[in-house]
């Protein structure tokens, strides 16, 4: 046995989620910190298929005021019909202010929630209840300034290589 040294000073957590346990943490996790949240949400995600309790939770976070991004992958990704259903739901999305980007370089497997520069979510779930649902999942969550802030300039950097998808040229696809 050999003791744990602390790493740093990070308040963090791990929130695990599987179907054996019939538990869908990540996805409460997620939806909290996203209705919670008072000025911003940034997410990037691979798969990105938001049910309609999350279109909903989008469109009230939204219309609290709060400036809500997605970067999602364009082009280059490794589930076209992923791609496909995702980019079906934009719709809605956009109608309610949610600001969506295509990251363009190649495939992007960021998965990473930042809200309020405060809170921070990163690990391997995806916005999509396959995640939520269906697979083992792991998570860390913190609420650490420094730690978000490193995450949207990562965020940011993404961004620039990004495309937004304006309502206007997602009717006319």
């Amino acid at each position: 046995y050999k003791p744990r040294t602390r790493a740093g000073s990070t308040p963090a957590f791990a929130i695990g989620s599987s179907p054996a346990d019939r538990a869908t943490v990540s996805r409460v996790l997620f939806q909290t910190l996203i209705e919670a949240a008072h000025r911003s949400v940034r997410i990037s995600t691979p798969y990105f298929l938001p049910d309609k309790a999350f279109r909903r939770a989008f469109a009230r976070t939204v219309a609290r005021g709060v400036e809500v991004r997605v970067v999602l992958p364009g082009p280059h990704t490794d589930q076209r019909w992923v791609r496909l259903a995702s980019r079906r739901m934009y719709g809605q999305l956009l109608e309610a202010g949610v600001r969506i980007f295509e990251y363009e370089p190649g495939m992007t497997h960021v998965k990473s929630l930042v809200v309020d520069d405060l809170w921070s979510a990163i690990g391997t779930t995806n916005l999509d209840n396959r995640s939520f649902e269906h697979n083992d999942e792991m998570n860390l969550a913190t609420r650490d300034a420094a730690v978000a802030i490193r995450l949207e300039q990562d965020f940011d950097a993404d961004l620039l290589q990004s495309r937004e998808v304006t309502l206007d040229a997602w009717r006319k696809r």
